[in-house]
Order: structure tokens, then sequence, then C-alpha cells
């Protein structure tokens, strides 16, 4: 995570989600389980714009947090070729490779625990807490 956000929490998904002010920001430890779109080709929209749901858990909670725009910068360092990303991304979700590069078929995944930052925020102001969001910010996949 970046050095910038030192002064913020170090909190559990359940702290997050039961906070008592909608907006916020923190740092938590956590594993990615699943992301939506699940293929990386759709991760940036035609205009390359990175947008992706991610679905985040801990012990005490499972929530889904986006990764858009220029967070998503930071968060694969720039737009790395397609072969560094997959292997970026098996290496989230814990999927298991062979040397040459090939995923290993039917294998169990083991998904690394990994701290990143999350701010909540909402996205209509007539319902703050009905249209709660998540999102993850100044974090960096290094692997």
């Amino acid at each position: 995570v970046d050095d910038k956000v030192e002064d913020v929490p170090l909190v559990t998904l359940m702290d997050i989600m039961t906070y008592p002010q909608v907006a916020g920001k923190y740092k938590c430890i956590v594993r990615v389980v699943a992301a939506l779109p699940w293929t990386i080709e759709d991760f940036r929209s035609p205009d390359g714009t990175y947008r992706i749901r991610l679905t985040l858990e801990d012990p005490t909670g499972r929530i889904h947090a986006y990764l858009y725009a220029e967070d998503g910068e930071v968060f694969f360092e720039g737009n790395p070729p397609m072969d560094a990303l997959i292997r970026k991304w098996n290496t989230l979700l814990g999927v298991a490779e062979v040397d040459s590069g090939g995923v290993i078929e039917n294998a169990p995944r083991n998904p690394p625990w990994v701290l990143c930052c999350i701010k909540s925020y909402y996205a209509d102001k007539n319902d703050v807490w009905g249209s709660r969001k998540y999102r993850i910010f100044d974090t960096k996949l290094v692997c």
C-alpha cells in the first residue's frame, strides 16, 4: 500500500461493514476469491479504463470492492502486457501454474492474504446507506 495511507486504520471487513459512517478509508488483510468480469481480456473497457469488481473475504466477512480507472492503473502498475497481467492475476487468485506459465488443471486454488486499502462511499446522496459501495485504492499488486 502507498506510504501516504499510514494514518488509515487496519481493520477487518466486519469493521468496515459496520462502521457507523458511510464514507471511510481503511486498510485490511483479505483474499481475492472472485472477479467480474472473470476474463482478464475484459478487465479494461474499450477505451482502456480498468473496471473490475472483486470479491474480497477475510475470516469476518465478504464484500464486493471495485478496482476502477486510476486505482486499477496503480494496482497493476500501469498497463502490463497480457502475459504479465495473466501471471499477476493467477498469483492473486492462487491459481497453480507450471514453470512454463500454463495453468495446472483442476488444482485447488489457494489465494494469498494481501494488504489493501479500501474506501467506502455512496453512489446516491438521497440513499447513502442503500447505495454504499467499496473501492480499492492506493494498492499495488507486487508479484
